[in-house]
């Protein structure tokens, strides 16, 4: 089954359109090259028995959590009650509804709804003005022992030895991104032991991503032409799959453990 071919039971949706999705799986660019980094991740982390999606949007990552994990309970967090409640109906509609739910709730506020082992955090971090509260909070959460993976953007996109700051005019973003270090340095002053933090995007993902927010404007505009694209887009970021980034890759994946 495509990555995130879920999604094509939103209520609602044209036919056209659950075909392509049920065909090519998910079609968001950034989503589908942050994934294929985060979930390899998932192999460090154990057996987590509740795990939370903190900024959980469209709840792909979230049930790609659950069907890694059958045993857990999986708990998607976003302020958007009209998306949680789709996410809610698809995943009723898969079958995971008796252990997969999504709440309306403040990641601030996320130690309420603890303790978890495993809290994923994936492009949020830069659309919150207190980062530093938000990770201890994160590590507040978290059990003794569990683990917090993040990916957000880095600082500066990086094309092909081109470096310029990360703003792509996306809505809510309050920051470009982070510096490798700075992400580290985040992480350990929020209370976290910082096991691994690698560059993702390499310069083959993010023009694949460019030319993405080229078409759609990041607001899912030209849908037509995006949807012609895509195919074109998916193949040119698996080349860039070949290869890992090593000091100039355009994200950052992280994996940090509250200790015991």
């Amino acid at each position: 089954m495509p990555f995130g071919s879920d999604i094509a039971l939103t209520p609602g949706l044209p036919i056209f359109a659950r075909l392509y999705i049920k065909l090519f799986g998910a079609p968001i660019m950034g989503l589908r090259i942050r994934a294929r980094t985060i979930l390899p991740f998932l192999a460090e982390v154990g057996q987590p028995q509740r795990i939370a999606d903190a900024g959980s949007g469209r709840g792909v990552m979230t049930l790609a959590c659950a069907r890694r994990f059958p045993q857990a309970e999986v708990i998607g967090i976003d302020l958007l009650a009209s998306q949680n409640a789709i996410n809610n109906e698809i995943t009723r509609q898969v079958g995971l509804g008796n252990r997969v739910h999504f709440e309306t709730w403040d990641v601030l506020r996320l130690p309420e709804l603890g303790p978890f082992d495993l809290i994923i955090c994936s492009d949020a971090l830069e659309h919150i003005e207190d980062d530093h509260t938000t990770v201890h909070r994160f590590f507040q959460a978290l059990k003794p022992g569990g683990h917090l993976l993040v990916h957000v953007p880095h600082l500066t996109r990086n094309l092909f030895g081109w470096h310029r700051e990360n703003w792509l005019d996306i809505e809510g973003h309050v920051r470009p991104g982070y510096t490798r270090d700075g992400l580290i340095t985040l992480l350990q002053q929020g209370g976290f032991r910082v096991t691994k933090c690698v560059y993702n995007y390499n310069s083959l993902e993010t023009l694949a991503t460019n030319i993405s927010k080229l078409i759609s404007g990041g607001r899912e505009s030209n849908k037509g032409l995006y949807a012609l694209a895509f195919p074109g887009m998916m193949l040119l970021a698996s080349l860039g799959a070949l290869y890992k980034p090593k000091h100039d890759g355009s994200g950052l994946v992280a994996l940090a453990r509250r200790e015991a």
